[in-house]
Parts: structure tokens; C-alpha cells; sequence
């Protein structure tokens, strides 16, 4: 009696179990700050993107040098990856951020690069569980985000965020308070699983009251769009879903070379030389891979580009 007692007793345990794990797989989003939806309209296709308006200044910045598992950057199984006979390893990365200078509208930043708080020897603004699978004891901080907008006398005017890891979030606390932070389509509203365990620290990285903006661009498609940000011509934000539901990509045009900043819909230069999309890193694989294609067909389309994967030096493409 007492066994079929025990074993009705564990089911009852293990449904309970399935039920909070589902409740919190289906309703915990990356950040619970509030955010607000703006409507876009000057919205793109491939072929209307105009690469010869090239007013705004753009500077690539490395805040630091980093390393993590390769498996999570490149999708190991894929069959490129296995004929050239990848392997799990330690892989060499860096963070980044983007200076976009325009000369009407004013200075943006693409990402938030790394804030003082991870500095050695201080305790990073993350929860215990976050911090033990950072690799923190790896990071090498270049250039802190508060230090180079003192040092360079700016105020931004935005942020546009690739996306809402961490990773890309780090110096967010050291951008003046009520400076827009731009996302992509449902980047803030979406809801999985792994964010039951990062959306305490995403909302300290953040800061208390972030002026958090959803642009609107593929609200209603699962395809890159492609939004005139400033409706000149000089900046493009496209809608890459896949890495996440919300990823940005931007296109600069250059007057010598223009620039694809990719974020992580390739996080390295191998991936985007053999169009691999990342590993367990990303969200939709298959989302991811076809994002990649459709940014290696503009890159393409478009004599003297360089391009910037997520998390390694630019190349020619």
C-alpha cells in the first residue's frame, strides 16, 4: 500500500514539477522593464538599400577581449563544420560597441560595450548562477563605456541594441538615464525558457528605468526587414530573427568602404566566411541560417563592404 502510495505521490511531484517548468518557459521574458512599440514606416527591400548617401561617421570600439566555448558560437554539426574537423575549444572573442555619428541628428552607439562594475576585483551586477558560467575570470576590459564617452565628450542620442544578451548589454547602467534604447520586433517581449534564469541580471545590466523602444519592423513577418532609420539614406536597421526573436543588423554606407554589422546572427569570422550560423548559442538555428544567407546577399550586392561578425575582428567581404 505505502508503494503505490509512494508512487502516485511522485507523480503527482514530477507533474507539478512540468507544470512550473512550462509556466515559467511560457511567461518569463527577457527583461521584465517595460518597454513601448514604435511604429516604423520607412521600411525597406533588398533591393531599395542605397548605398551612396555616405554622411554618417561609423568607429568600431573593442571594450574587451574574452573567451568562450566554441560549440556555442558555430554550430558544430554543421557539415562544413565537420569537414573541416572543428572541435569543441576555448575560442578567442571580443566585445564590441559602434560609434554612429550623424551630422544632423546627432551620435548613437550600436550596443553598450562594458561598464566599470566588471572591472577586477569588483563583484559584477550579475546573479551567482549567471556569473558561474561567464567565464569572467577571462575578460580583459580595454576600454570601459563611461571612460570613452567622457574622454570623447559624448552624450548619445540612442542606443541600438543587436539584441539583449548580456554580453551586449554590459555597459548599459553607464548610458544617461532616459537615453532611448532601441531593440528589435518582440526582442523585449518574447518568452524561453533559459530567461527564468538571466532576467534578474538583464534588468540590473539595464539599470532602474530604461527607456526601452521596440522598433517595429517585422512585426508581422519572420523575414529580414529593412528599416531608413533616419530617412536619408546614411543608416539601415534590419530585422534578423533567429539568434533571437528581435536581432538587428545594421548597413552603414562609407565613402571609402561601407559596413555590415552583423551582431550575432555570426558571431565569428569562419562563420560568416562559410555562412555556419551559431551553436547553442542561438535560439532558432534555422532562423539564424537563413538570416545569415539573406546578410551574405546584401554584403554581396555591394562593392567595398566590411563586415563586422558579433564577436571578432571586421574582414573585407
Amino acid at each position: 500500500m505505502r508503494t503505490i502510495f509512494f508512487l502516485i505521490q511522485r507523480s503527482i511531484l514530477r507533474l507539478i514539477l512540468l507544470n512550473i517548468v512550462l509556466f515559467i518557459s511560457c511567461f518569463c521574458r527577457i527583461t521584465s522593464h517595460s518597454s513601448q512599440s514604435q511604429k516604423q514606416t520607412n521600411l525597406l527591400g533588398l533591393e531599395s538599400i542605397n548605398a551612396k548617401n555616405p554622411i554618417v561617421t561609423f568607429s568600431a570600439i573593442k571594450a574587451a577581449d574574452w573567451a568562450v566555448p566554441l560549440e556555442g558560437l558555430i554550430d558544430l554539426e554543421d557539415p562544413k563544420a565537420k569537414e573541416t574537423g572543428l572541435e569543441d575549444k576555448e575560442e578567442p572573442i571580443s566585445i564590441y560597441f559602434y560609434l554612429v555619428q550623424h551630422p544632423k541628428e546627432g551620435t548613437f552607439l550600436i550596443d553598450s560595450g562594458i561598464s566599470e562594475e566588471f572591472l577586477p576585483g569588483r563583484k559584477p551586477p550579475v546573479s551567482s548562477i549567471v556569473a558561474s558560467q561567464m567565464n569572467f575570470e577571462k575578460l580583459k576590459i580595454h576600454q570601459t563605456t563611461k571612460n570613452f564617452l567622457d574622454q570623447n565628450k559624448i552624450i548619445p542620442k540612442g542606443v541600438f541594441f543587436t539584441h539583449l544578451h548580456l554580453d551586449h548589454i554590459m555597459g548599459a547602467k553607464e548610458i544617461p538615464d532616459s537615453t532611448p534604447f532601441y531593440t528589435g520586433t518582440g526582442e523585449t517581449k518574447d518568452r524561453t525558457f533559459i530567461n527564468a534564469f538571466v532576467q534578474g541580471s538583464s534588468n540590473r545590466l539595464l539599470g532602474e528605468k530604461p527607456n526601452l523602444i521596440e522598433l517595429e519592423i517585422g512585426e508581422n513577418t519572420n523575414q529580414p526587414s529593412i528599416l531608413d532609420f533616419f530617412g536619408d539614406g546614411s543608416f539601415y536597421v534590419i530585422h534578423v530573427p533567429g539568434h533571437t526573436k528581435g536581432s538587428l543588423a545594421f548597413f552603414i554606407p562609407g565613402k571609402t568602404e561601407s559596413h555590415l554589422v552583423l551582431g550575432d546572427t555570426c558571431h565569428t569570422q569562419w562563420g560568416w566566411l562559410n555562412q555556419v550560423p551559431p551553436g547553442s548559442f542561438t535560439q532558432d538555428s534555422e532562423k539564424n541560417r537563413d538570416s545569415l544567407f539573406f546578410l551574405k546577399k546584401l554584403a554581396n550586392s555591394i562593392k567595398g563592404i566590411r563586415v563586422y561578425p558579433g564577436h571578432q575582428a571586421s574582414l573585407k567581404n
